[in-house]
C-alpha cells in the first residue's frame, strides 16, 4: 500500500515539472506568442552592453562594447543579426580602448577610435583580415603650436565621401581626415571652451560627443561645462558655405537633466533627439520642437524556449539609431530592435 502511495506522488510530482517545463518552453513546445496591453513586439533584446554600434543593410548591428564578466576580453567586436544572435568578431584586451567609437567605411571597412584615450587619442585603429586584427590605420597630425594640447578623439564620423570629420577634446578643433591622400585638415575650432557660432578659427566649441552626417551637412551635440559645472547642452550644424566651414548653433538647453543625448534622422528625413524623458522631432526649417515619444516602453521578445519582458524608460535610453522602419535602442545593458516600429507604437497606444 504505501508503495502505492509513494507511486502516485511520484507520478504527480514528475506531472508538476512537466508542466513547468512546458510553460517556459523547450524545444517540443514553441513559446506562444502573446501581447499583453500596451506591449510592443521586440525583434529581440540582446542582452550586450554597447559603448556604439552600427547597422549594415540587411538590419544587423555591429556593435563594440565592455564586457566586465568576461574573464578573456575587456570589449567585443560584434555582430548581431536581424533575429539576435551574435558572433564575436574580435575580442580586445586594450584597456586604452574602453568606450570606443565607430564609423563605417564607404567599402565597408570599420573604423574604431577610443573615446577619452588619453594616450592614444590621436589614432584611428581600423578592423581587417576578416575583423581578426585590429591594426593603427591613421594617426592624427599634431597641432603645430607650442600651446596645443595632446589630440583626443571623442566623435567621428563618416560623410559619405571616403572622408570623416572628427571632433579633437583636447585643442577643441573639427578636423576632416582624407584617407586617399592621408592627412587631415583643420576645419574649425578657435581652441577656446565656448559656444560661438561662426566660421574657421571664429568659431567656439564644448566637448562634441556625437556628429552625424546627413546630405552634406554635419549636425553634432556639443555640451559646455566650466570647472566641471554644466553650463548648456547644444544641437548644431556645420556645413561648407562661401568656402568656409560654418558653425550655427539649432538648439539649447541650461537645465542639466535635458542635455541632448543622441541624435538621428529617420526614412522620413525627419530629425530626431533624444533628451530627457524621451525623443522629439526638431524641424530644421524653423527649430520648433515637438515630442514623438517620451515615457516607458512595455516590449516583449519572443524566443524559441523562453519569453523576454522589459520596461524600457527613455528617461535612462543611452543611444538609438534608425534604419528604414526599424528601430533600435541601447539601455544601459541591452540593445533592442524594434521592427516596422512606427506602426507598433500606433497598435499599442489604441
Amino acid at each position: 500500500m504505501k508503495k502505492r502511495i509513494l507511486l502516485v506522488v511520484g507520478l504527480q510530482i514528475f506531472m508538476v515539472l512537466s508542466s513547468c517545463s512546458s510553460d517556459s518552453g523547450d524545444n517540443n513546445s514553441p513559446i506562444t506568442e502573446e501581447l499583453r496591453e500596451g506591449e510592443i513586439k521586440a525583434d529581440f533584446i540582446s542582452g550586450y552592453s554597447v559603448d556604439d554600434f552600427v547597422i549594415d543593410n540587411d538590419g544587423g548591428a555591429f556593435i563594440v562594447g565592455q564586457t566586465p564578466n568576461d574573464k578573456d576580453y575587456l570589449i567585443k567586436f560584434q555582430q548581431i543579426d536581424k533575429n539576435g544572435n551574435s558572433t564575436l568578431l574580435k575580442g580586445i584586451t586594450d584597456v586604452s580602448l574602453l568606450q570606443s567609437r565607430l564609423a563605417v567605411s564607404p567599402t565597408g571597412d570599420f573604423l574604431l577610435t577610443a573615446y577619452n584615450n588619453h594616450s592614444d587619442g590621436n589614432k584611428i585603429f581600423r578592423f581587417q583580415n576578416n575583423y581578426t586584427e585590429l591594426n593603427l590605420f591613421y594617426t592624427m597630425q599634431p597641432i603645430s603650436s607650442p600651446l596645443a594640447n595632446k589630440f583626443n578623439i571623442t566623435a567621428i564620423t563618416g560623410n559619405n565621401d571616403n572622408t570623416y570629420f572628427v571632433f579633437d577634446q583636447g585643442n577643441k578643433q573639427m578636423k576632416r581626415f582624407v584617407p586617399e591622400l592621408n592627412t587631415d585638415v583643420f576645419v574649425a575650432g578657435s581652441g577656446k571652451n565656448a559656444i560661438v557660432d561662426g566660421t574657421g578659427l571664429d568659431a567656439g566649441l564644448g566637448s562634441v560627443s556625437k556628429i552625424i552626417s546627413h546630405n552634406n551637412i554635419l549636425y553634432f551635440i556639443d555640451n559646455l561645462d566650466i570647472d566641471n559645472t554644466f553650463v548648456s547642452s547644444n544641437i548644431r550644424k556645420l556645413e561648407y558655405v562661401n568656402n568656409q566651414w560654418k558653425i550655427t548653433t539649432l538648439l539649447s538647453t541650461t537645465i542639466s537633466s535635458e542635455y541632448f543625448r543622441d541624435i538621428v534622422f529617420d526614412s522620413k528625413n525627419d530629425f530626431l533627439v533624444l533628451k530627457g524623458k524621451g525623443i522629439y522631432k526638431l524641424n530644421l526649417s524653423d527649430n520648433t520642437f515637438s515630442l514623438f515619444k517620451e515615457g516607458e516602453l512595455k516590449i516583449v521578445a519572443f524566443g524559441k524556449n523562453a519569453t523576454h519582458r522589459q520596461a524600457v524608460d527613455f528617461t535612462y535610453l543611452k543611444s538609438f539609431k534608425i534604419k528604414n522602419n526599424d528601430l533600435y535602442l541601447v539601455t544601459n545593458s541591452d540593445m533592442i530592435k524594434i521592427s516596422d516600429f512606427q506602426a507598433k507604437f500606433t497598435a499599442a497606444e489604441k
